[in-house]
């Protein structure tokens, strides 16, 4: 039988992406530099609603190189002896406000950040105020990756809880949404997934009625939908889309190869609650959905690349840049 851990991290990625783990790259291979998954960010970055304090949930990152000396433990990554992979919380002007380092071990073709130690103790995660930060990843101390953030307060409005401000993250979260569909195969259908999140003074379980559409640009024809209702919290929730074909079969999904027949420019429009919210742009070229901004290694900040990471790199998904 298979390790609990094991079995894990294979559901997350099935769950996540939809596909199947492979072994990863090793370091030096080609297109191969350590980098954290930048869904597993948007999932597990989060600051208390109530007291502001920030917390990291399991992450996963690749391509990260063996310890030059042995953990002592099963993590080569040990705060306690071995390899040190760091994360460090800093105000945007540089000042550094905590030390996280992980326990991470590679399963499965991932390196599972699962744990970690504060320095300081528990005592010096103190909450934070409205503003600018970053989280910078670094492998024994020299820098391969920054998350930056802000933190948003709002009044609590809620005379029946306790009283004062309420925290909010954003970002990147508020920015992107993904396209995949499995396999890379066009006879698979489309996917789309954003996160969403409700700035509410008080706690809240709202569900919303929306219309996600594919859209041609060439002459605004909406190719297909999405109509149905989802939650909305104040805190950030993943929010998955799948299509059905205008005028097409209506228990059949919008297959990828539809799309991708037809070069061009497409956006995926998200209406929420009869209000239009955002739009998410994107090119198809050559048959092929065309990668853009952060995902792309040249001409940008290698320390915000985002890193996408299906299958051992067997896959792609797109992330896609909103409006």
């Amino acid at each position: 039988m298979f390790p609990k851990r094991t079995l894990f991290v294979a559901a997350f990625v099935l769950f996540m992406f939809g596909a199947r783990v492979a072994p990863a790259q090793k370091p030096g291979e080609a297109n191969c530099a350590p980098g954290v998954s930048f869904a597993s960010l948007l999932n597990s970055v989060r600051v208390g609603y109530t007291d502001g304090r920030l917390s990291l949930d399991r992450l996963y990152a690749v391509c990260l190189p063996s310890p030059a000396w042995p953990s002592a433990s099963n993590y080569p990554y040990d705060p306690d002896g071995g390899g040190k992979l760091s994360t460090v919380l800093k105000r945007a002007d540089g000042q550094t406000l905590g030390t996280y380092v992980w326990y991470a071990e590679s399963i499965g073709g991932l390196w599972e950040l699962s744990r970690y130690k504060v320095l300081g103790g528990a005592a010096a995660i103190k909450p934070l105020s409205q503003g600018a930060y970053v989280l910078e990843f670094a492998l024994e101390d020299k820098l391969f990756q920054r998350f930056p953030f802000s933190v948003v307060e709002v009044r609590g409005d809620d005379p029946y809880s306790t009283p004062g401000q309420r925290y909010f993250i954003e970002g990147d979260w508020n920015d992107y949404g993904n396209l995949y569909y499995q396999r890379n195969d066009p006879a698979s259908s489309l996917s789309f997934t954003t996160w969403m999140q409700e700035k509410a003074g008080h706690e809240t379980k709202r569900s919303v009625p929306y219309e996600m559409k594919l859209v041609r640009e060439s002459d605004g024809k909406v190719l297909a939908t999405d109509t149905a209702t989802l939650r909305l919290e104040p805190r950030w929730l993943k929010a998955g889309f799948s299509f059905r074909a205008v005028g097409g079969d209506p228990n059949s999904y919008y297959k990828a190869g539809e799309l991708l027949k037809e070069d061009g420019a497409y956006s995926f429009r998200l209406t929420l609650d009869g209000k239009p919210s955002g739009a998410y742009p994107f090119n198809v070229k050559g048959g092929r959905v065309q990668m853009q901004g952060r995902q792309l290694r040249s001409g940008g900040d290698p320390l915000l690349y985002i890193t996408d990471y299906m299958s051992g790199g067997r896959y792609t998904s797109w992330w896609i840049k909103r409006q």
